[in-house]
C-alpha cells in the first residue's frame, strides 16, 4: 500500500509538471467568426468578419506572396464600443496594421491581431476560422 501511494503521488506531480501551454492569458480571448468572447476585464469581443487571402499550406499551391488575413472586430465595455479592423501578414511601413488602440469608457486599450487559426489549406474559406485576439489596459 506504501509503494501504491509513492507511485500515486510521483504520478501526480510528474503529469501536473508537465501541463499545456495551451491556457490562454486573461487578456486574451479566441473568437469565431460572428461569435463573441468578454475578458476578464469586463470587455467583450465580437468577430464580425474575416477576410483570409494567405496561401494555402500545401505543396500543390504556388503564391507570389504570403497573404493575409484581416479581421474586423467590434470590441465594447458597458455601452461605449469600437469598431476595429487588424492585418496579419501585411504590414505598411509607417504603421502596425495587427494592433490600435482604442478607448473605451474613459479608459485606453490596445488591441492586438496575435493570430487566426487554422491556416488555410485551399482557397476556399475557412468556416471554423478563430482569431486570438489581445486587449489590454494601458
Amino acid at each position: 500500500m506504501k509503494h501504491l501511494l509513492q507511485i500515486l503521488l510521483i504520478g501526480t506531480v510528474v503529469f501536473s509538471a508537465c501541463r499545456s501551454n495551451d491556457a490562454i492569458p486573461d487578456n486574451q480571448v479566441s473568437v469565431r467568426l460572428h461569435q463573441s468572447a468578454r475578458l476578464s476585464s469586463d470587455v467583450l469581443v465580437r468577430m464580425d468578419s474575416i477576410w483570409d487571402s494567405r496561401c494555402p499550406n500545401s505543396t500543390s499551391f504556388s503564391c507570389l506572396t504570403a497573404g493575409s488575413v484581416t479581421v474586423k472586430l467590434l470590441v465594447s465595455k458597458s455601452v461605449d464600443s469600437s469598431a476595429v479592423r487588424l492585418t496579419l501578414g501585411y504590414y505598411d511601413r509607417n504603421k502596425r496594421l495587427d494592433s490600435t488602440q482604442i478607448t473605451l469608457a474613459n479608459q485606453a486599450y490596445k488591441v492586438i491581431l496575435k493570430g487566426v487559426t487554422p491556416y488555410p489549406t485551399s482557397f476556399m474559406p475557412e468556416p471554423n476560422q478563430k482569431a486570438v485576439v489581445e486587449v489590454s489596459r494601458l
